[in-house]
């Protein structure tokens, strides 16, 4: 372990400083960069690495044990005992959406906040709305298997969102809620990039705060073209990949080019 490798612990972050150790290596181990039987640098390296305490280092390696990601052996140190899942897959682009509403079907749902605020100016652009136009603004987990899986940001005009409240939202797919209240839902436009988890984020889905994420962003409109929502939802890397089947021919121009295969 070199000091590139480590983050800077913040004592003034709310996050105990044993935690923000034990958050550093769950997201090393959850991403595969620490691998099964993998050994951990010993309490004493640990210690003196992050300049905290011994004890500290200890509760922040007997967290992980609890958690079941290492296992501690007395003598023999601390090894990673996490063996990775197959993470869900995206078949290219063309499937991504696809892909995301069965992950709709196999997660579960916190709504996190519920609100009802003037819209960002961007967000009121996107859904052609005034400045100043009330929107409900959704943020909510998604987990599998009680862990937590992506982070979701929804913009809705208010005539719409008034149609549902929190209960709704926990128990079914926001799209088929805009459905219900007699929107049809015919297109959207979507993008894909990256970003560094916030501390808010970062907590949320027990990651350190800097975590890289997979960033969804979408606009969805009704059947007469007209934007109904804004969402952006935020995926742990390590619980989500994207894969695309590319193959190698001509271009009009006779170049050789790479294309998807769908």
């Amino acid at each position: 372990m070199t000091d590139a490798t480590l983050p800077e612990l913040d004592p003034n972050n709310p996050t105990p400083l044993y935690h923000q150790i034990y958050l550093h290596y769950r997201h090393r181990i959850l991403s595969g960069v620490l691998k099964n039987g993998e050994r951990l640098p010993s309490e004493e390296d640990i210690a003196t690495a992050f300049s905290v305490s011994r004890i500290t280092a200890k509760r922040a390696m007997n967290e992980l044990a609890e958690e079941g990601l290492v296992t501690r052996n007395r003598g023999r140190g601390t090894t990673v005992s996490y063996v990775a899942p197959e993470r869900p897959r995206g078949d290219g682009f063309s499937g991504l959406l696809e892909n995301l509403v069965n992950i709709a079907a196999t997660t579960t749902v916190d709504v996190l906040t519920l609100t009802y605020a003037a819209a960002p100016s961007p967000v009121a652009e996107l859904l052609e709305l005034p400045v100043g136009a009330l929107v409900q603004r959704a943020e909510r987990r998604r987990s599998r298997d009680g862990e937590p899986f992506s982070y979701i940001t929804s913009y809705l005009p208010e005539a719409i969102g008034r149609n549902f409240g929190e209960g709704e939202l926990a128990a079914h797919p926001i799209l088929q809620l805009i459905e219900q209240s007699g929107h049809e839902i015919s297109s959207a436009l979507q993008t894909i990039s990256a970003e560094p988890a916030d501390p808010i984020v970062a907590q949320a889905l027990k990651l350190p705060p800097g975590a890289p994420l997979l960033k969804i962003s979408r606009l969805v409109r009704d059947a007469d073209g007209k934007p109904i929502q804004f969402i952006e939802v935020l995926y742990r890397p390590d619980m989500y990949q994207l894969e695309m089947s590319l193959s190698r021919g001509e271009d009009d121009d006779g170049r050789k080019v790479w294309s998807s295969s769908r």
